[in-house]
């Protein structure tokens, strides 16, 4: 068993002081509001959609587990204690022998052992100590050798997380089924307990001496930050604007067989995401000239996803106003029934429009409101008012994922560029020939 002490390069009292005297840590975002978006980022990195637009899950990454990593990042910096109490007790043994004499007694003694329970003084402590106990030690995300999990680039706190993790004893001794008072090691005389202890403190002393740490935390999270404000801004003044609006989620791709993001090149996965976002950009500049399908003022909020299997995605999130969207369906009907069509429905319409215009026919689409998996049950779908507030909030969180989506969690190879954006809430002025002063079409 090693010496637990070796490694420390503060006293218990210099750590104290350090930490108490550093500005008070905190994480992104609330602890459940961190956790469903870890659930939102593993079923986008887990599901891919085949070429014929089947969902299937090409794995477990368990990403919901880094929401509970960040979670004992901030509480072990909110105290200098440590979770578990450690206490001595004597009991007393005792054996029957037989004497020399052929005569049988009793010889007795009293024994020190350590023993621990949770440290229940405060609710971080608390917290800690149920978290140590409740590890889940198969969780892929702890496996280095899992090709899927090797793709993952984290927030710099959680890598400074499992950097002490994976070079401390702790690995070898962690599980909720095992004893806290369980001796350890027979010479040393340690128990569980104190194991978990020394884990806390080395990685208090490891996020202390990491000068630049907290730069590195801002700039990872600035983004998300600032996605997350504009969101919010950007939803208060379009409901300001509009008494109601319809609201459809699209998932939309650029091609029906995209590049593994764990098998595929770096390069090739670069120009996949390239050709992706130039869909993007075409889509983008057609749809505004195009109100007989999405009115005269499209409004949008999109975000680029990961699959891990299945490559790059586009999540499109449109914000119809309700009265506009209902004169272009109106109009749509009445050419339908003019022409002796089948009018057919107005996401689908959307969806084609995208394969036909965007990726020339190489694309393909699935409808929010109809893939449950990709999307879960809290996704509002349709007509939203503006004094709906509990739909608005729902709305608001689950676009918040996709404003966030980088902020547990990135794959390595993502090169730079926007992942995340919205339209403008102000109207583009017509564009023109430079030349002949036309409107442009």
């Amino acid at each position: 068993m090693p010496n637990l002490n070796v490694r420390r390069s503060l006293g218990p009292t210099d750590c104290h002081t350090a930490i108490m005297n550093s500005p008070k840590p905190h994480s992104i975002t609330a602890p459940q509001i961190l956790f469903k978006l870890g659930k939102h980022i593993e079923h986008s990195l887990i599901y891919r959609v085949d070429q014929n637009g089947r969902e299937h899950r090409s794995g477990d990454l368990e990403i919901w587990f880094l929401a509970k990593l960040d979670r004992f990042v901030w509480l072990s910096l909110e105290t200098a204690s440590a979770p578990f109490k450690i206490k001595y007790v004597t009991r007393r043994e005792s054996e029957t022998k037989e004497n020399g004499y052929g005569q049988m007694h009793t010889v007795r003694w009293q024994v020190y052992a350590k023993t621990a329970v949770p440290n229940l003084s405060h609710r971080v402590t608390q917290e800690l100590a149920t978290f140590l106990m409740q590890f889940p030690v198969n969780a892929t995300i702890l496996n280095p050798s899992d090709l899927a999990a090797k793709q993952l680039l984290l927030a710099p706190h959680l890598q400074r997380l499992l950097e002490v993790y994976f070079n401390h004893p702790i690995r070898k001794y962690i599980g909720h089924k095992l004893g806290l008072s369980e001796p350890i090691d027979f010479h040393a005389h340690h128990i569980r307990a104190e194991i978990y202890n020394d884990f806390v403190v080395q990685f208090r002393q490891a996020m202390l001496a990491r000068k630049l740490l907290r730069r590195e935390r801002h700039n990872w999270n600035l983004g998300s930050r600032e996605n997350l404000a504009n969101l919010d801004a950007y939803l208060g003044d379009l409901f300001v604007q509009r008494n109601s609006v319809t609201v459809l989620h699209l998932r939309l791709f650029h091609a029906r067989e995209r590049i593994n993001l764990v098998t595929g090149s770096v390069e090739e996965q670069h120009r996949d995401l390239e050709a992706l976002r130039a869909c993007r950009k075409l889509f983008f500049d057609r749809m505004r000239r195009s109100p007989a399908l999405f009115t005269h003022t499209p409004r949008y909020i999109w975000s680029i996803q990961p699959s891990l299997e299945g490559g790059y995605d586009l999540h499109l999130t449109l914000l119809f106003d309700t009265v506009a969207l209902q004169k272009v369906l109106d109009d749509k009907r009445v050419e339908a029934e003019q022409a002796g069509a089948v009018l057919e429905d107005h996401a689908d319409q959307v969806g084609e429009y995208w394969v036909r215009v965007a990726t020339g026919g190489r694309g393909s689409y699935l409808r929010g409101d109809r893939s449950h998996r990709l999307y879960g049950p809290d996704w509002v779908h349709g007509e939203v008012h503006a004094d709906a507030f509990v739909q608005r909030e729902k709305l608001k969180e689950t676009l918040g994922h996709l404003a966030m989506r980088r902020a547990l969690v990135r794959l390595k190879n993502e090169p730079p560029g926007q992942y995340f954006g919205m339209s403008e809430l102000k109207a583009r002025a017509p564009r023109r020939s430079a030349k002949s002063g036309v409107k442009g079409r």
